[in-house]
């Protein structure tokens, strides 16, 4: 059980819990627009906001980028105004003459405003993470089917910091994450993850590495990580989440760990299925690539949000992001399922079992069904 549960790699982007009524990076910036122009609690934030949005367009177009092309959500704009946040201590400040007066003015003294802003959004981030209605996360249960079909432990890396995966807790289902249960006296501890697989004790059903932190995690004064029970009582500065930065692997645990699982795991996948993930994080996609060049290496398999007509110009996004060439990416599939049609599949287990190779030469002969439509050889994708 233990050898074949490292056969599959499954990774979470934000698109698998968009069906989830969780919004993805660009519906939030939405939804920030919305409520700038209408709650009076965020529209003193809307000549600032529209600046700093102007900015950023402006900087892409010296670069020669225009429209569609230009990177905007809200990671772009959290990112932005924490390093504007950092004013005097950034360390290109003595390079600046001076700043924009409009900004100047916009920002309040010592860019307070700049800070009011970003905690108000992060603020907003804890909202976001529990939508009203937690029955819509449901279709998660697809991975409890998948991994009672599969009879192994699932290895899923998200990069989520919702909580639908741990949502599937049961007696009968359990999810490692490192916490022996909830509170400051049970710090997260990596031995979870290793002792399992060597004492003997019962394999948990799945284990999750939440490789961008989380929205229940929090750090005491001695700097120990432990997760909460209510978000609510965490602090929005002091939320332990890689959010809004322009480098998302940070040296420090759990991130520094699961990025070294997430690196061990994928070189050892036979198949590596990512649900929901647009490819926009440089190190995760630099792993991914890795993991295929080598001898042997995994199938990558890509559940999308889009038409079976696109699936071919959907690899050829993909393989542009990975840096892969025509024969490096042709034998990933991809598979036009929303996360919520994937993981509602009848017979999911025997679906995903068919994308696992048997062999050491898995490309040319892994059993395929004629009617799930996989072709190895013609990058083509699986009817939806």
């Amino acid at each position: 059980m233990s050898n074949r549960s490292r056969d599959l790699l499954i990774l979470l982007g934000a698109g698998a819990s968009a069906d989830a009524g969780i919004p993805t990076s660009a519906a939030m910036i939405t939804q920030i627009e919305e409520l700038l122009r209408n709650d009076p609690d965020w529209m003193p934030f809307r000549r600032l906001y529209e600046h700093v949005r102007s900015a950023i367009h402006y900087s892409a177009g010296l670069r020669g980028r225009f429209g569609d092309q230009v990177v905007y959500n809200i990671e772009t704009l959290v990112n932005t105004l924490l390093e504007l946040e950092r004013n005097e201590e950034h360390p290109i400040y003595p390079f600046i003459a001076s700043w924009n007066s409009r900004f100047l003015d916009l920002a309040g003294k010592d860019f307070c405003e700049i800070q009011k802003f970003r905690e108000k959004i992060l603020e907003r981030l804890k909202g976001w993470m529990c939508p009203e209605d937690p029955g819509r996360r449901g279709y998660y249960s697809g991975l409890r089917n998948l991994q009672q079909d599969l009879n192994y432990s699932l290895r899923v890396f998200s990069l989520n910091y919702d909580l639908c995966v741990e949502s599937l807790r049961a007696n009968e289902f359990r999810v490692e994450t490192g916490f022996a249960g909830e509170g400051p006296n049970n710090p997260w501890d990596p031995q979870r993850f290793a002792e399992i697989e060597t004492s003997g004790d019962p394999f948990p059903e799945l284990y999750l590495y939440k490789l961008h932190g989380s929205i229940n995690w929090k750090r005491d004064t001695s700097g120990r990580l432990y997760q909460v029970d209510q978000i609510q009582n965490v602090n929005a500065r002091a939320m332990e989440l890689i959010f809004g930065r322009e480098f998302k692997l940070e040296a420090g645990d759990p991130y520094l760990f699961y990025t070294y699982e997430f690196r061990r795991l994928t070189s050892e996948a036979r198949t590596i299925l990512t649900v929901g993930y647009g490819f926009a994080d440089h190190h995760i996609n630099k792993l991914l690539t890795q993991a295929i060049r080598e001898p042997n290496g995994p199938r990558l398999c890509i559940a999308s949000n889009c038409r079976q007509e696109d699936v071919d110009s959907e690899q050829d996004r993909i393989a542009t992001l990975l840096d892969l060439n025509c024969e490096e990416i042709n034998p990933c599939v991809v598979l036009p399922y929303r996360a919520s049609e994937l993981f509602t599949k009848e017979d999911i287990g025997s679906f995903i079992k068919n994308l696992i190779p048997q062999d050491a030469q898995p490309f040319l002969e892994a059993e395929v069904s004629s009617e799930e439509n996989i072709d190895n050889g013609d990058c083509a994708g699986v009817q939806a």
